[in-house]
């Protein structure tokens, strides 16, 4: 199975095994590097999690470069999070922002960037805010050298100078600096797999610990052999809150931004509005940001169809995923389509409403939605979506049950449990 799933560049793999000066190094270095749009191509996007071979060749290039190292016992006494660059919104500094907050206000994580994102992170952008960023971390380091085989040198003497305990590795996936220059200090690092339906440099590598934030990720790496973490994600919701419905009324709601509802899918988003919206009573409301050009695609879609628009509400963002379902008083959730959510999917699962995710039948298992927790209906096509509808809606004795109570009361704890250093229990156990 791990050989199906491998990105594999024989080649290229060879000539970071045969590099032997540092112009050669340099030369190899940024072939990887620059391999980061591939990861869209459609043999590789959710098709593909390993890069073996080169894997191997970065093992070799960190040996070349004479980076070795004793890192200390590993321990949350002094975290450092490493990863290429983070943003002002998204899934992938939000879990940086949750691991920093896990770790609670009396240790906070030192920040190292390689910047190897698109190279814009510069110090003197934080001179209006302490020079922190919004992680409030005990100090951030931004990698500046101007060649790779320099910069790899940079980082791991950032980590060997700051005498860190344990390293958070959550880089882009073709950071030949971040995975170079921590492989010495594998002993103490969580590969943190985020990059879960793209190959990625890495992820196969012998980490102290391997850690997947979404289950489709996880069961694919238990398949290969890693002996992976499921570490899930966070959650606001602490409990089920009681729900009744309304006789008559269905109230459905969606959240996530136009790129989720775009793409070469083999239906329109606006066609799964249609058939929701078709269903007597059932009013629709989207939370999060969706583009104009797709807002007058829904609502055209539904009135060709002779459905009232109104029924269809775009919200706008909201500060709270969970408040926002409370509030419109939602009876199901629909994932997101053709782009499935996790996060978002996982909050509503967790408030113990039934969800229904649409995903085309050919969609690759890494792209397709899994959670240990009951509770969802797959559909494929909008024609079947009344009778995902109905399976939906019959679940609620199930969410409303002790039993699902411990599994979501499992979930939750998961993520904290991982960044305490403890190894949440696997779900197949």
């Amino acid at each position: 199975m791990a050989d199906d799933l491998s990105f594999e560049l024989p080649e290229l793999a060879a000539e970071l095994m045969a590099a032997r000066t540092v112009e050669a190094l340099e030369a190899a270095l940024g072939k990887v590097a620059g391999l980061t749009p591939r990861i869209r191509e459609p043999q590789n996007f959710g098709h593909r999690l390993f890069t073996r071979g080169l894997d191997a060749g970065l093992e070799r290039v960190a040996r070349a470069l004479q980076l070795a190292a004793v890192p200390p016992p590993k321990s949350n006494a002094k975290v450092a999070i490493v990863a290429s660059q983070f943003y002002a919104t998204g899934g992938h500094t939000r879990v940086a922002r949750d691991v920093a907050d896990a770790l609670g206000p009396d240790n906070r994580p030192l920040v190292i960037l390689t910047n190897m994102g698109d190279g814009s992170v510069r110090y003197q952008g934080l001179l209006n805010s302490g020079l922190k960023t919004p992680f409030d971390e005990a100090a951030l380091l931004v990698a500046q050298a101007r060649t790779l085989v320099d910069r790899t040198i940079e980082l791991f003497m950032m980590l060997k100078a700051t005498g860190v305990s344990r390293i958070v590795l959550m880089c882009h996936p073709f950071d030949v600096v971040a995975i170079t220059a921590c492989w010495p200090f594998r002993e103490i690092v969580d590969f943190l797999h985020h990059a879960d339906h793209v190959p990625a440099l890495g992820a196969a590598m012998a980490w102290s610990t391997h850690a997947d934030l979404t289950y489709a990720c996880h069961k694919t790496c238990r398949a290969a052999g890693l002996e992976p973490i499921y570490a899930g994600m966070t959650s606001t919701v602490t409990e089920a809150p009681a729900h009744a419905r309304a006789p008559g009324r269905l109230r459905l709601a969606t959240c996530g931004d136009q790129r989720k509802y775009v793409g070469e899918g083999r239906f329109r988003w606006a066609d799964w509005a249609v058939a929701a919206l078709s269903l007597p009573g059932a009013e629709m409301r989207h939370i999060g940001v969706m583009s104009d050009d797709l807002q007058q695609e829904v609502h055209k879609a539904l009135a060709d169809a002779g459905v009232d628009p109104a029924r269809y509400v775009f919200a706008g963002m909201a500060p709270s995923l969970p408040a926002a379902l409370i509030e419109h008083g939602t009876d199901i959730y629909v994932g997101s389509y053709p782009f499935g959510g996790g996060k978002a999917n996982l909050e509503a699962m967790l408030m113990g409403l039934p969800m229904i995710a649409p995903a085309d039948a050919d969609l690759a298992n890494l792209l397709r939605f899994s959670l240990p927790l009951p509770g969802w209906v797959d559909v494929a096509e909008p024609k079947d979506f009344a009778r995902a509808v109905e399976e939906a809606l019959a679940l609620e004795p199930t969410l409303a049950s002790a039993e699902h109570a411990r599994l979501r009361a499992r979930e939750v704890e998961r993520f904290g449990r991982w960044v305490a250093g403890e190894r949440p229990e696997s779900p197949e156990a």
